[in-house]
């Protein structure tokens, strides 16, 4: 079932847990917070991770002004050649576009639900609701991380690689060398989520072992 086939109101007619609203033991470890989730959405059929405190977005926008004046001081210092050339683009990316999307996504309400039968990005924004992502767990090859133009000091950011998804920021993993069908995708959260990157990592590796279609041991 995909977020298409869903009927009007289904979302609304499940129960649902919110995860500010899961209680964890005082001490409790990250395994046993992922278990404590994992009994949430069995128990209530869904749990809705919602976006992170504004707290996550002002460490992304100092870190990426941070960026930016170091391009700027590589210049001020009498930088030239390919080091001013990176230094430019540091500046560029880091001082003004990066900010420019921070601020624009913190204008956007994102959050993650995970069910027995799939999970979904959804992001709520100036023009409604909208499914961002969307794949059942029986679609599911793996759970890894990504980063940002696959540079490697770049952050790295929950990734889930499926055979198909639906939604609109659907991200090809590969495609056909004649037809250029999607063979594949890739779902990375790089939206700031009340869930930590890492523990989110851990809670959708251990949904996808527990929910994910089970061989028929009798064939």
């Amino acid at each position: 079932m995909t977020g298409s086939d869903e009927a009007p109101g289904y979302r609304q007619s499940r129960q649902s847990a919110d995860e500010s609203s899961l209680i964890f033991p005082a001490g409790a470890s990250k395994g046993e917070r992922v278990a404590i989730r994992l009994e949430s959405i069995e128990k209530n059929g869904r749990l809705v991770i919602g976006r992170a405190s504004s707290g996550a977005y002002v460490g992304r926008l100092i870190g990426s002004v941070a960026l930016g004046l170091l391009g700027l001081l590589v210049l001020v210092l009498g930088a030239d050649g390919f080091v001013a050339l990176c230094a430019v683009v540091l500046l560029i990316l880091f001082g003004l576009v990066s900010p420019m999307l921070i601020v624009r996504r913190h204008q956007q309400d994102y959050r993650l639900e995970l069910t027995p039968e799939s999970l979904e990005l959804i992001r709520d924004g100036q023009s409604g609701e909208e499914t961002v992502h969307h794949a059942t767990w029986s679609v599911v090859d793996s759970v890894t991380t990504a980063s940002f133009g696959n540079r490697p000091e770049s952050p790295s950011f929950p990734a889930v690689n499926v055979a198909f998804a639906s939604g609109s920021g659907r991200r090809s993993t590969r495609r056909s060398f004649l037809t250029r069908e999607i063979q594949g995708e890739r779902i990375v959260l790089n939206q700031p989520l009340e869930v930590g990157r890492w523990e989110l990592v851990d809670l959708l590796t251990a949904a996808h072992e527990r929910f994910r279609p089970k061989p028929d041991p009798a064939r």
